[in-house]
């Protein structure tokens, strides 16, 4: 399942309100922002390491799922896309930081996105392929 355009804008409005709360000239101790769906009613609500709510959005598309993996993949993929646009380069917050999927007891499910200058996050497309890769480099290395 795939957001729809107004979904998606919404989304990107509650990422950015939620942001809006870190464009200050003092840095910020945050080391977390924690988001939490409500898998009954649709509703994505944006936490702080304190628990204050800082955005809250309906995405009607997430009402009744139950599949954490959709989800996900919804979400990083927006929260990458604003990251690539420089949506995270202004807020005024220590490094490293992430954004949190978590579920109702508040316990993490998934990291989606690790602002830090030192830190790749890999995921499938990346390592696509580095089994045959490491495999003839291994085999190389022995021959000689």
């Amino acid at each position: 399942m795939s957001l729809s355009r107004e979904t998606q804008e919404m989304l990107q409005a509650a990422i950015k309100k939620m942001a809006s709360n870190y464009i200050t000239a003092e840095e910020s101790a945050v080391t977390d922002f924690h988001i939490k769906v409500n898998r009954e009613n649709g509703e994505l609500t944006i936490l702080d390491d304190d628990d204050k709510i800082l955005a809250r959005v309906h995405i009607k598309e997430w009402e009744d799922e139950h599949d954490d993996a959709v989800i996900e993949k919804e979400l990083q993929c927006e929260l990458t896309k604003m990251q690539q646009q420089g949506m995270f380069e202004s807020l005024n917050i220590a490094k490293p930081y992430s954004f949190v999927l978590t579920d109702e007891d508040d316990q993490s499910i998934v990291d989606l996105l690790i602002i830090d200058d030192d830190t790749l996050m890999l995921n499938a497309d990346l390592l696509e392929g580095f089994d045959e890769e490491m495999n003839s480099f291994l085999k190389k290395l022995l021959e000689e």
